[in-house]
């Protein structure tokens, strides 16, 4: 199934509860729950692969990077592509041909190469931001060399942003990002996790490339060092001596816009980064039926409940990397003991009967028992998607209900 096909089950269903919904609510509802929408319109239908300037000069590890983080050799099997022969933009693809980051070409940076194409290094980025700029920028430097001629990268790392600003009205955050850790002594310390003395100096070498960006860069977002050597055969990974990569992941999440959480979840293979992106999509599916389920609407919500509820779903199960389609949400409803055509649906159907029950304190508890039914399916589709683990356990959280959280 392409990935254009995967799509419409997230998206049908948004579009469907604005269309025939939304103008059903109280005004007071419909502000409400529209902003939990436009969340996951963001999170759905506005999804976009990353994009990032990766700055560094040669040998500071920019392709190792791209590779630790997608622990696959995206950066060195020729899967990347210019866009046009003057450089710009290049598009990283996996293994099913499928972009899954797009990268500012920056090389010369740092080096005084002003002759590449006939063009200065600051024309080829007017050009290249023409139509699009980074959501943030890398700065790499290598551990060995965070007191080589610093300013004078940062002073062109500078110039980068301003053309963006510019262009765009946008200053994309920076994060210094310090590698090749592993080359600092001891030099016989090589594996992490490292020893204490390797440590100390990689804390010290981190420090001085904070001072320098602090100094002339005040805005930085924030500093990591990094082991990200991986060593792969055949396409297959036969070495490991990444370190940080995970926490780089996840920091690098709080920088991206929300459009692109989806793909970043589902490219970095990250299960921290892919649960709290589900338990977001979780929180405003809860919010959301839990506000129409306590409408005095009865029987009529059934159908768009039901289908935010299967979005919900679907979306866990995107960020989790699994193909999407009817099978697989059926054999998660099933295996759960939940499905459209029996008990989810009796659920749902006793849930509205309440409001016809008790007409008045009937629409608080049918509300809350929507958003509890809804966050306890996020929390067996985490389970079963994300975490792979036992049909039972994820049966069991679906089972023991709670309200989602507030916060």
């Amino acid at each position: 199934m392409h990935d254009d096909e995967q799509k419409e089950y997230l998206e049908e269903p948004l579009r469907l509860f604005r269309k025939k919904m939304i103008p059903k609510l109280p005004s007071n509802i419909q502000k409400r729950v529209i902003g939990e929408v436009e969340r996951l319109e963001e999170l759905f239908v506005d999804s976009r692969a990353p994009r990032f300037a990766i700055i560094g000069r040669r040998g500071a590890g920019k392709s190792t990077l791209v590779n630790a983080m997608f622990q696959a050799p995206v950066a060195e099997v020729g899967a990347v592509t210019a866009e046009t022969e003057r450089g710009g933009w290049h598009t990283y693809k996996n293994a099913s041909q499928q972009a899954i980051m797009e990268v500012l070409d920056t090389r010369g940076f740092g080096e005084g190469d002003e002759t590449r194409f006939n063009q200065t290094e600051e024309e080829v980025w007017q050009e290249a931001l023409a139509s699009r700029y980074p959501d943030a920028i890398l700065f790499l430097v290598k551990a060995k060399e965070v007191d080589a001629r610093v300013t004078e990268d940062i002073e062109q790392l500078k110039k980068l942003r301003k053309i963006i600003k510019k262009k765009h009205d946008y200053l994309p955050p920076v994060i210094g990002i310090v590698t090749q850790v592993d080359e600092l002594d001891p030099v016989y310390d090589t594996d992490p996790p490292f020893e204490k003395e390797k440590i100390a100096n990689i804390e010290h070498a981190s420090e001085h490339m904070k001072r320098m960006l602090k100094k002339h860069l005040p805005e930085v977002a924030g500093i990591l060092p990094v082991c990200a050597y991986i060593a792969f055969k055949d396409g297959e990974m036969v070495y490991d001596r990444r370190w940080k990569i995970d926490e780089l992941i996840d920091f690098l999440l709080e920088q991206l816009p929300g459009s692109t959480w989806m793909q970043w979840a589902r490219i970095t293979q990250a299960k921290t980064i892919q649960s709290r992106i589900a338990k977001t999509i979780g929180k405003s599916a809860s919010a959301i039926t839990g506000g129409v389920g306590a409408q005095p609407i009865p029987l009529a919500d059934l159908p768009v409940i039901t289908g935010i509820q299967m979005s919900m779903i679907a979306g866990v199960a995107y960020v989790s990397g699994r193909k999407l389609d009817r099978k697989s949400m059926a054999e998660f409803l099933g295996a759960i003991g939940a499905n459209v055509g029996t008990a989810f649906a009796f659920r749902q159907l006793a849930r509205s009967l309440s409001k016809i029950t008790f007409p008045v304190a009937g629409h608080a508890i049918s509300g809350t028992l929507a958003a509890t039914a809804t966050w306890g399916l996020c929390k067996a589709a985490i389970l079963y998607f994300i975490e792979k683990r036992p049909v039972h356990e994820a049966k069991e959280a679906y089972k023991n209900q709670s309200e989602p959280p507030t916060n």
